[in-house]
């Protein structure tokens, strides 16, 4: 009979550690060395903290300055082939601006990625 409440108790635990292991949402420090613009706002150069909550194959994401947020809009998590010695922030030259379109986190194989249909879908 005591097997049933231990049993019972250790299948708590886990379930408990693993919801909570999921919903924790990771940050990371970027700078930018170059105005750039993400889902519409314009991110003046400087270092931000990109907090991100991943779903899946999705990811909600913020831009952080001195602990306000900035922006944010929705990404996709892409894995790397070679994990980058350091966080890199790519963007593509689109009518003169620098438009974010990735972000690679140093020493992960994991990046987020920004395309038309994710900063619509930020807005």
């Amino acid at each position: 009979m005591t097997k049933i409440p231990v049993r019972f108790a250790l299948l708590a635990l886990a379930l408990t550690v693993t919801i909570s292991a999921f919903a924790k949402p990771k940050s990371e420090n970027v700078t930018l060395y170059q105005d750039a613009t993400v889902n519409g706002t314009n991110l003046p150069a400087g270092d931000y903290v990109v907090k991100y909550d991943v779903s899946g194959s999705n990811a909600q994401v913020k831009f952080m300055k001195s602990g306000k947020e900035v922006a944010s809009t929705n990404g996709e998590v892409k894995t790397l082939a070679k994990k980058p010695a350091a966080n890199q922030v790519v963007t593509t030259d689109e009518a003169g601006s620098h438009v974010i379109s990735e972000i690679d986190f140093g020493g992960k194989d994991t990046a987020l990625t920004f395309g038309a249909a994710g900063t619509a879908a930020g807005k």
